[in-house]
């Protein structure tokens, strides 16, 4: 039993809070501690009857059975009342992969775990790689030594100022995130909306006149041509903010109608939708957010394709060939 681990506990959990500890070694461990410990699996406990829960024997790394870690996390929960703490351990993704360690079970990442708490509703208060800062000071120390003569180094502990930073977090062999359980149901709610992914939503036209025109806009910021659109405002429609870009670059009303193409890309984490678009307005383009852009013009669409940026290029031509369709970019 990793006793930077129980090091971590001491201090987030009060000594005379009722800890379930379903490991056999972090209940042996717990024992000589004093605290209320209720030592076996959590399916045998009533709901709502401890105070905190320690996964401390990487229960999340090496479901038992069929049981996933998603259904520990879920029975961890389930048998905390509200307001109670759970302290939870798991072997570190990135810690394993930069020093070579092949592990059988699952390993996460930092912010893996926390989102996985998170998605149980629990609200997370502590996320730390425990020892991570003294193994940084005593490589020093060694280090020092070494060049005076001397051989003993300084015994590990944790610093959990420093084993929280976010340059830290996954540099150690295990992580623990440490999550309060929210008495209202409401306050689940947030905690878990809290952890999902957020993803930048963009909205963008293909607006064409009657002559087969297309509407392009220059970016000052990218330095390229591009179709009007930008990001959707917070509750807001994507149509809207296709047409409200529209508008804002290039200075023509338009009715956005139907989707013609959505384009997921990694980095920013985000979708553009892209619709068509058509004009009542015989409408010469001049932006109306100057600052941004610095030219709208109509082109004829040969002269527009050759133009515009290629990932820009390769979405109207997606969107005209095969209208509806969806792509990463």
């Amino acid at each position: 039993m990793d006793p930077r681990l129980l090091d971590v506990l001491d201090r987030v959990v009060p000594p005379d809070a009722s800890v379930a500890a379903p490991c056999p070694d972090v209940a042996a461990a717990l024992e000589p501690t004093g605290r209320p410990v209720l030592a076996g699996p959590l399916e045998r406990l009533p709901a709502g009857g401890v105070d905190a829960v320690a996964l401390l024997g990487d229960e999340l790394s090496s479901p038992l059975g069929e049981r996933t870690a998603e259904g520990v996390l879920a029975e961890a929960a389930r048998v905390l009342r509200p307001g109670g703490l759970l302290v939870a351990a798991a072997h570190n993704a990135v810690y394993a992969a930069a020093t070579g360690r092949r592990l059988d079970g699952r390993a996460w990442k930092a912010a893996e775990l926390a989102r996985a708490l998170g998605q149980r509703g629990f609200q997370v208060e502590l996320v730390c790689a425990p020892g991570a800062a003294a193994t940084l000071t005593t490589a020093e120390r060694r280090g020092r030594r070494w060049r005076a003569g001397a051989r003993r180094a300084p015994q590990r502990q944790t610093h959990p100022e420093l084993d929280r930073q976010p340059g830290l977090v996954d540099a150690a062999e295990r992580t623990v995130a440490v999550g309060r359980l929210p008495g209202d149901p409401e306050d689940r709610s947030v905690a878990f909306f809290a952890s999902l992914p957020r993803k930048v939503v963009a909205a963008a036209v293909v607006c064409r006149d009657a002559t087969g025109r297309l509407l392009v806009v220059y970016d000052r910021f990218k330095r390229h041509w591009t179709i009007p659109g930008g990001v959707v405002d917070a509750d807001e429609d994507p149509q809207a903010a296709a047409a409200r870009e529209a508008w804002e670059e290039a200075g023509v009303r338009v009715e956005p109608g139907a989707l013609l193409g959505v384009f997921a890309a990694s980095w920013p984490d985000r979708l553009t939708l892209v619709y068509a678009a058509e004009t009542t307005w015989d409408t010469v383009p001049a932006p109306v957010h100057d600052h941004e852009i610095a030219e709208a013009a109509w082109m004829t669409l040969d002269a527009a394709l050759a133009r515009l940026a290629p990932t820009i290029a390769d979405q109207v031509r997606r969107c005209l060939q095969s209208p509806g369709g969806t792509w990463r970019q």
